[in-house]
């Protein structure tokens, strides 16, 4: 029974996508401490600055 739980999980996980949202979660959750998960966010956050000229004239 193993085999076959072991079988649909990796074919759940080969078809399913990750969503951006996903992608940042795992990304924040990887944070190993506290200083850490604050440098993380604050990557996020000019990284979405960088991108929000792009959003202009839309």
């Amino acid at each position: 029974m193993s085999l076959i739980q072991n079988l649909l999980h990796s074919l759940r996980n080969a078809l399913t996508v990750d969503t951006q949202v996903d992608t940042d979660e795992q990304y924040l959750s990887d944070a190993i401490d506290h200083a850490d998960l604050e440098r993380r966010i604050a990557s996020q956050s000019r990284a979405a600055l960088s991108m929000s000229p792009l959003n202009i004239g839309r």
